[in-house]
């Protein structure tokens, strides 16, 4: 039973399937395969090259606040969102503009770049102006703003997983200028972040130094007042605090114990001095780590030890002419000129300190002896320069409190670190990062691959006719007589001799294997028979096939005729049709004679009936009583009547031919003929009472699964014709 009109049945999609449909539509999949090919290398062509710099940097540990109370220690725990905070503020617009102002961006470069096409400046350029966008900027302000945004797209900081480092990539015009950016982000970011911890401890410092000053004062004017209200008085021997002991004699303790103070200073000095005389002559940097009061020379002593520690080890390893060597020789050199520049800064601070502390020294013992000379009574207003000069006493503790922080905040301000470091410089790309040539390459040859693919799936999806055996047979439910494939290449003259001078090609042997069916089908083999080769519509292959069964039979020793029943639009053997010789529409008109209406083909030797004049009426009756006789009398002289059908969809005569003939041969063109055509004729046929042998497929391509496995090779039929004579 057929299948309804339009269904397709196909098997199951697995590896067999799939490669006869690449193999059906191969040139279709190669055509798409070069365009596209063509169309990708040619982008590829278009594009600008561009470069990929990244420099690496490493977040700084924390260290002590300038700005906290001295002796705090910073927390240590660590912020899971740091790398982020640092990476967010390396890619900020100041740092940006920074970078900018000390790298200027380069001028437009002409040119077409493949990657600045985009449909909306296609669509604006053709007057829409919808898709037009915003005109640029013209104002300097607005263009410094636009370079900002261009290089921010160039810019990327991503933090690596799970560590404290940062990598800073730049995509430039070319290698070594992408580097000098990458570089320069990261130094712009260590700039503004050191000036902005500068300017915070200069503010909070400059504050410090305002009430420092005036916490002076106060304590000044505490102390101007206790003494002008002791001279007022006379006092000399006042009470301490109302009790028993002397004012003179506890300003006498107190004077003594700051002189001792004040010598134990002077000798701590001097023995700082002869320490760092001693370090100076022997150049050991392992001495100069003992005075923490100098921190630069502290760090720098300790650089130095570490760089030549450094250099040792290489040296020890890769031997004295290793390169790294000279650079730490350098380093070693300039580190020890710094350390040799902060000794000196040392001793001269250490020389005032000495000058200062011997002056004290002696301004105490002055002191202290003009204070043993005194004595005097005591009395209530002595009481009152107790209280003064205890107020004086607690103005002076709060201000040195406030100058020791104000020092602390100025001694460590000097040692601001950038928070972040350099782990290793930006090296200058040598090859383009993109385009990856040999990988975009690749993708384009996957791409055009799989885009022939799909085109030869979709063909085979939407095409309109059969493309498998197994199809064909499930939705007309005839059988496959034969596929006879496509001859590319060939004249009209060479498509018609085909099977006499290629006999043992595929066609020879798809159609003698057709006229073997077709004596099987017969009821009686050696019976005449007339054979209808009909199709749906033109241009499937019918007439050719007609003329190559003819001859097939005809090499074979039977008698054939050929009658061509297109009147309209004859095309069998016409090239040897005589004007004078009247065709089968005279005969059915009844203006000839039955011998009268045989040719003979002369380059072929097949006798043929042509079409005659067109006739316009349908056929009556008389028309078809006329034409079954004509056909049996034709049976009486020859073995095989093939009768050349108009199409079915353009004539009604083929239905009558095939309801007359013995064998109604169907032709489909392979892939091009509709189902809906091909069932439809086919159940007219039979609605006519004809007896369909089967159906014959035509022009069907070497790749395709319904062409035969095999064929003979040149010397099979070198063999063949010397054996037969063909």
């Amino acid at each position: 039973m057929a299948q309804p009109d339009g269904m397709r049945v196909t098997g199951a999609f697995g590896g067999k399937p799939i490669l006869r449909i690449l193999r059906q539509h191969l040139r279709l999949m190669l055509a798409v395969f070069v365009a596209v090919s063509l169309l990708g290398f040619g982008v590829l062509l278009l594009l600008k090259p561009t470069y990929t710099a990244t420099a690496t940097v490493a977040i700084a540990q924390a260290s002590a606040d300038p700005l906290s109370p001295t002796g705090q220690t910073p927390a240590a725990a660590q912020d899971d969102n740091l790398p982020s905070t640092e990476a967010a503020e390396i890619a900020s617009r100041d740092v940006a503009a920074a970078v900018l102002a000390q790298i200027p961006p380069l001028p437009p470069q002409p040119g077409f770049n493949i990657l600045d096409f985009n449909l909306p400046s296609l669509l604006c350029g053709v007057k829409i102006s919808y898709f037009c966008a915003a005109p640029a900027a013209t104002d300097p302000a607005s263009r410094a703003q636009a370079q900002i945004d261009t290089f921010l797209k160039s810019l990327s900081v991503l933090p690596e997983l799970h560590s404290s480092v940062i990598d800073v990539s730049v995509t430039a015009p070319n290698g070594p200028r992408a580097a000098a950016l990458a570089d320069a982000v990261v130094e712009a970011y260590q700039r503004i972040a050191l000036a902005g911890q500068t300017q915070d401890v200069n503010r909070v410092a400059a504050w410090l130094d305002a009430r420092t000053a005036q916490l002076r004062q106060n304590w000044l004017d505490a102390v101007t007042a206790a003494n002008a209200y002791s001279v007022s008085h006379g006092l000399t021997n006042a009470q301490q605090g109302g009790g028993s002991t002397p004012l003179v004699d506890s300003q006498i303790a107190n004077m003594a114990a700051s002189l001792g103070n004040a010598q134990a200073s002077l000798a701590a000095a001097q023995a700082r001095a002869a320490g760092l005389t001693d370090a100076s002559q022997h150049g050991d940097p392992n001495a100069l780590l003992t005075l923490p009061e100098q921190p630069i020379l502290v760090a720098a002593a300790a650089q130095l030890m570490q760089l030549e520690s450094q250099r040792d080890q290489l040296a020890s390893e890769f031997g004295p002419n290793y390169p790294k060597i000279r650079s730490l020789d350098g380093q070693i050199a300039q580190t020890r000129a710094i350390m040799n520049g902060q000794t000196g800064s040392a001793f001269a601070s250490i020389t005032e300190t000495k000058i200062a502390e011997q002056a004290e020294v002696n301004q105490l013992a002055a002191n202290l002896s003009q204070l043993k000379a005194q004595a005097a009574a005591q009395s209530a207003e002595q009481a009152q320069y107790t209280s003064l000069n205890d107020e004086a006493a607690s103005a002076r503790s709060v201000y040195e409190t406030f100058l020791e922080d104000e020092n602390a905040v100025v001694d460590r301000a000097a040692l601001l670190e950038p928070p972040v470091t350099f782990v290793s410089h930006a090296g200058i790309p040598l090859r383009a990062t993109f385009p990856n040539k040999t990988k975009l390459g690749l993708a384009i040859l996957l791409l055009a691959l799989v885009a022939g693919g799909a085109a030869a799936f979709i063909r085979d999806y939407f095409s309109e006719g059969f493309a498998q055996a197994d199809d064909l047979r499930a939705t007309v439910d005839e059988p496959l007589l034969a596929a006879l494939p496509l001859l590319v290449g060939a004249r009209d003259d060479e498509i018609s001799r085909h099977v006499l001078d290629a006999p043992f090609s595929r066609t020879g042997e798809a159609v003698r294997g057709l006229a073997a069916k077709l004596s099987l089908l017969a009821p009686d083999e050696t019976a005449p028979r007339a054979i209808l080769v009909s199709s749906a519509g033109a241009i499937e292959g019918k007439t050719t096939l007609a003329l190559w069964l003819a001859l097939a039979m005809h090499q074979g020793g039977h008698a054939v005729l050929v009658i061509d029943g297109d009147h309209r639009r004859s095309s069998l053997m016409r090239h040897a049709a005589l004007a004078s010789k009247p065709g089968l529409t005279d005969y059915i008109a009844g203006d000839a004679a039955a011998p009268d209406l045989i040719q003979q083909d002369p380059s072929t030797g097949i006798d043929f009936i042509a079409s005659g004049n067109a006739m316009s009426r349908a056929f009556g009756p008389s028309e078809i009583a006329r034409l079954r006789a004509l056909i049996d009398t034709m049976k009486q002289r020859y073995q095989m009547i093939i009768i050349d059908s108009p199409p079915l969809l353009a004539m009604t005569d083929g239905f009558v031919h095939g309801s007359i003939a013995d064998q109604t041969v169907f032709v489909c063109r392979w892939q091009r003929t509709s189902r809906q055509a091909v069932l439809a004729s086919l159940d007219r046929l039979r609605d006519y009472g004809a007896n369909v042998a089967g159906v014959v497929v035509t022009m069907v391509d070497q790749n395709s699964a319904l062409q035969f496995d095999g064929d003979y090779g040149r010397r099979e039929r070198q063999l063949i014709s010397r054996l037969y004579g063909s």
